[in-house]
Parts: structure tokens; C-alpha cells; sequence
């Protein structure tokens, strides 16, 4: 490489991707070099800026979970670049145009689809690559990567065609990666092989895959391995291949009815516990009865914080429960006659939470019962989010929940805590998830029409027994059974990164340029994001953000922290290490 241009390699151009180019160069504006900067950007695909997951060419069935209200991603400012400016780009509120009052005080919350999400990423990250390239500073190869190695005067990228590309920093934004597949999603494998009437696919995404077999003129039952998003995503994909219609009949809940299409199709999901997620409230004042005070909110920082530097601490994530079951306890007494009637001191509830948050079979008057039907959880949600019948413990818990972490996933990345806590904290974060994380109410209500309707069958969505047949697979659960000919697998595994079999992963833990953290939940990262290699004597300018940092980076899943903090401080650290060259 020649020694005045330095160059900076960035793997995968999805959100996370555009956002450290983005913070790249804001970051040089402030840099006093004599170096020539050169950006090289690797994406396997087309889709520069939103990457596969919020592609254009993508069906209106797949959502985000997130409203728009909450879409609070911030303008780019405008960005000096030599004898060049990078025009400021508008935050997401205002390239949409609406007025602001139209979208934080809403009727009904907005779940934007994917796509017009990914409009958002493309526009802003063609504004600022368009630029870049007409300067000669930014280069795009569209191949896949398989290895990051170490060379004499710095780092070398190998792609799948065997090209070879150098680089003296190399950023990965990689999103989610393939994983070795379980040993039942093997033997659906081995079982669709010999018997060609059967079809199982291993990933949801691309729902395209699973649409290419015909549900409109043909019989289908469909087995959906997962009960989280990614199977409302396929279930509305499927219910609108085979020709059917939901029709809003309740404008103010979004009640539907449905109409099915003109072949017979059955979707029968299924999970380990059979437990819903619960939708997230049907508008922002909904939503404000479980929203924290701001000195609620500064009190838990507080807190977090203190602990969080801490390196001594051995209570596992109990500071944690501790301090938002404070909160909940609160918010659900302020709930007034819009709770569930109960006669409990503050001091009681955050006793009763604890209690929950610490032991999964729990019960309680206070908290929907999970061994009633699935359908009969999944309305009572629906009464909850939309304030219409009282509201449970647990539903409370969740929602406030989902308001506290911000402020857990800022103090918790990075922090002084002891791997063993850590990995509590995240495991309780992913428990909760299944309230926080949740969908759109008027998802459940498309479950609650096509359950009532006959489509969707629900009687065996708690770990049935699966026997593979020649016809496919037979599910058996309380003396019912039914035989799936297709099988769709929508379960998103978890960043166990021993569990990655991606070539690039693979090889970096090979050559020891990286080493997962406690739990192999993920690979160990400073907070500049640069990885923490098991080979010492290497001089590391590899970083990752994102995803697979999951461990030494905690809510790593959310849309909003591929454009937080943690970008701005890897792009500072190159720009420290550029003023060293």
C-alpha cells in the first residue's frame, strides 16, 4: 500500500454499514492528516445502505416491529469532503414528510413496511456515496468476503472469487450469519431429499423462497417452526399468496375478519413454550401509561451506571431487576382502574415482579395465565394494548421495560461487570423481549381473524411431537394430529458465534484475530469497537459492529444502535490511529 493513502475496508453495507460511513467522514472533518483516504465497501448484494433485511424487491407482508413514532433516527449533518460537500440528509420524521404532531400524537401507531424503511437507508446512503465516489475515495466491490487476514503492512481481504484486496483498518457490519443447522432442521433436510412431495425451508428470509410453491390453486398445510415475528411475516406472505383478504371490521382496534383464498391452506406454527408476543399499545397515549418519568428514567441510569463499573459485583442481573421492577411497580399503580384490580402497596408489586422476573413458571392473579389457549393470550393482549379491558402485571412490566432499555443497552455495552453478569443481563433482556420487542396490534388481530376463521390452527403450537412421514411431517399434540407437507423454519438463532459457519468468521476465529466472550454469546470488542484477539503479538485494526459484538455490546438487535454511540467511537479510533500513520 502506498504510504500517504490510507485505506479503510468496511464488510457489509446494510444500516450499520452506511452509518460508519457516515461517521467516518464526519470524523475526518475534524482530522488533521497528510493522508489520501480510501474506503473500500464489500456487500455480497445490490443493496447498499439497507442491506438484504430492508431490500425494495421485497413483499409488503414483511414489517418492521418498530413504529414510526419510535423511528427516531437523526439528520446527517452536512460533511466537508476536500473541495466537496455531502448535503445533510434529513432524520427519518422529516424525509417522510408528516407533519410532526401527526406522527408522536397518532390515532393509531404506524409499523412502516421494511421496504419503505429501506427507501429511507438507500436515499440517505447514496447522498453521501454519490459524493465520495466522484472524489475517487470510495470503492464498492460487490462480492463475499471469506477471510480477513494479517500481512506484513497490514491487512489483506480475500473474496469468494479470490480477489484480493488490502486495507490498514478493516470494519465488519455484518448482520446476521448463517449458523450450523440443528439436527432437526438436518433431518427435514435429509427428509425433503427422498421424498419430493415435502418441501422445509432452513431460513424465512427470503420469504420469495417460500412463495415459489403454488398455495393458490393447491392444498397446503404448513408448519411453522418459531411463534415470533418472523412468522407473522410468512403467515401474512402465505395468506395473501393463496388469494385471501383481511377486512378491518373494528376501526378503532383494527378487528379483522378473513376471507380465504380458493385452495384449502392450514398454517399450524409452533414453539418450545407456545407463548405469543405481546403487541405493543395502539397509540402513543396507550403507550404513555407505561412510559417512566424523566427522573424515573435518570434515577435507573444512575444506578445502571454505578454497578455497571463495578468489577467486583457477583449478584448476577438481580441490580437490574431490582431497579426496573422499581419503576413498573410504579407505573402499574398509576394505572389506576385501567389495571387489573388489585389492593397491592407499591412495595407488594415490585415483590410480585421480582418474583415473576425470576422464576418462568410464576403465577399470579396479577399476570395472564400461559397455560390458557394461545388464542385466548393473544386477545388478551390486544384488549391491553388498545386500553380497552384492564391491563395485567406483566403486560405493564413489558411495555416499561421496553421504555428502560436504552438506558440498559448504554450502561450495560462495554461496562467493568464480570462476563457471568453480563451474560444474566442479556438473558433476562432476551426473556422480556418476547413483550418488549413486540408487534403491531394489528398483527395479532390478523392471527386472532384467520385462528377464528379456520386457517390458522393453534391447537398444537406448544412443542408438539414431530415424526417425520412420507407425506411430511406429523404433528401430534394432545391426541390431535395433522400432517404438514411444507415446513418453514422462523426461528432466528442466537449469535453463538462457535455456532457460525459463515467463511469469514470461521477463519477469523481459526487464525485467532478474534475470541468470543462468556457463553460464546458473541466476539469480544473495546469500546471502539476494535476486537479483542486471543494472539496477542497481532496488531489488531479489526472492528466489529453489530450483531456478532453481542456480549461486549448488549441490545445489539435494535434498529436505532446502527446509528448509535458505538459507530461515532469506532470512527473517532480510526481517525486517532489515521493521525498516527
Amino acid at each position: 500500500m502506498k504510504n500517504n493513502t490510507f485505506t479503510i475496508a468496511v464488510i457489509g453495507c446494510g444500516p450499520r454499514g452506511l452509518s460508519a460511513l457516515e461517521n467516518l467522514f464526519i470524523s475526518l472533518q475534524n482530522t488533521s492528516t497528510n493522508c489520501k483516504i480510501n474506503v473500500i465497501i464489500f456487500e455480497k448484494t445490490k443493496h447498499l445502505g439497507s442491506g438484504p433485511i430492508y431490500r425494495n424487491n421485497q413483499p409488503d407482508s414483511n414489517w418492521l416491529n418498530i413504529s414510526e413514532r419510535a423511528l427516531t433516527i437523526e439528520a446527517r449533518p452536512k460533511i466537508k469532503i476536500n473541495n466537496s460537500t455531502v448535503a445533510a440528509f434529513p432524520s427519518y420524521h422529516q424525509w417522510t414528510k408528516k407533519p410532526k404532531q401527526e406522527i408522536l400524537n397518532n390515532r393509531h401507531e404506524v409499523f412502516p413496511k421494511r421496504s419503505f424503511f429501506g427507501d429511507y437507508l438507500r436515499e440517505r446512503y447514496q447522498s453521501i456515496a454519490k459524493v465520495l465516489e466522484q472524489e475517487n475515495l470510495l470503492k464498492i466491490i460487490n462480492q463475499k468476503v471469506i477471510e480477513v487476514r494479517h500481512i506484513t503492512d497490514g491487512l489483506e481481504i480475500l473474496t469468494i472469487n479470490q480477489s484480493t484486496y488490502k486495507a490498514h483498518e478493516v470494519v465488519l457490519t455484518i448482520g446476521h450469519q448463517d449458523t450450523v443447522l440443528s439436527d432437526q432442521l438436518k433431518a427435514w433436510k435429509l427428509h425433503t431429499s427422498i421424498n419430493p412431495n415435502c418441501f422445509a425451508f432452513e431460513e424465512t428470509y427470503p420469504i420469495k423462497n417460500v412463495l415459489a410453491i403454488d398455495y393458490k390453486h393447491k392444498p397446503h398445510h404448513v408448519g411453522i417452526r418459531g411463534f415470533g415475528l418472523a412468522m407473522m411475516d410468512v403467515t401474512r406472505a402465505l395468506v395473501n399468496a393463496n388469494g385471501g383478504v383481511f377486512k378491518i371490521i373494528n376501526e378503532m382496534t383494527h378487528q379483522m375478519s378473513y376471507t380465504s383464498g380458493p385452495s384449502k391452506l392450514k398454517l399450524i406454527p409452533f414453539s418450545l413454550d407456545g407463548l405469543p408476543m405481546a403487541c405493543k399499545p395502539l397509540n402513543s397515549e396507550v403507550d404513555s401509561l407505561f412510559m417512566p418519568s424523566k427522573a424515573d428514567l435518570q434515577h435507573l441510569e444512575t444506578v445502571l451506571s454505578r454497578v455497571s463499573k463495578d468489577k467486583s459485583y457477583d449478584n448476577g442481573n438481580q441490580f437490574v431487576l431490582d431497579a426496573i421492577s422499581n419503576i413498573a411497580s410504579k407505573q402499574f399503580i398509576k394505572l389506576n382502574n385501567k389495571a387489573y384490580p388489585h389492593s397491592y402497596s407499591e412495595n407488594q408489586l415490585q415483590a410480585i415482579i421480582l418474583k415473576y422476573l425470576s422464576e418462568d413458571a410464576f403465577k399470579h392473579n396479577l399476570i395472564v395465565p400461559t397455560t390458557q389457549p394461545a388464542q385466548d393470550i393473544i386477545q388478551s393482549y390486544v384488549h391491553m394494548a388498545s386500553a380497552t379491558k384492564p391491563i395485567s402485571l406483566d403486560y405493564c412490566l413489558g411495555q416499561v421495560w421496553r421504555h428502560c432499555e436504552p438506558i440498559l443497552y448504554k450502561t450495560m455495552s462495554h461496562c467493568n461487570l464480570k462476563d457471568e453478569v453480563i451474560n444474566e443481563v442479556i438473558a433476562i433482556d432476551e426473556r422480556m423481549k418476547r413483550y418488549a420487542f413486540g408487534p403491531p396490534i394489528e398483527s395479532l388481530q390478523q392471527l386472532l381473524a384467520l385462528a377464528k376463521e379456520g386457517t390458522l390452527d393453534l391447537s398444537f403450537v406448544n412443542d408438539p411431537k414431530i415424526k417425520l412421514v412420507k407425506d411430511g411431517w406429523l404433528l401430534e399434540k394432545n391426541k390431535s394430529t395433522i400432517i404438514c407437507d411444507i415446513m418453514v423454519n422462523s426461528v432466528l438463532d442466537s449469535p453463538d458465534i462457535k455456532k457460525v459457519n459463515t467463511p469469514i468468521i470461521s477463519n477469523l476465529l481459526k487464525n485467532e484475530i478474534i475470541q468470543p466472550v462468556y457463553g460464546n454469546l458473541g466476539i469480544e470488542t473495546l469500546p471502539n469497537g476494535l476486537v479483542v484477539s486471543k494472539n496477542k503479538t497481532q496488531n489488531n485494526n479489526i472492528a466489529l459492529l453489530g450483531r456478532l459484538a453481542k456480549g461486549s455490546v448488549v441490545g445489539v438487535d435494535a434498529i436505532l444502535e446502527c446509528f448509535g454511540p458505538r459507530i461515532k467511537d469506532w470512527s473517532d479510533g480510526v481517525c486517532n490511529r489515521i493521525k498516527q500513520n
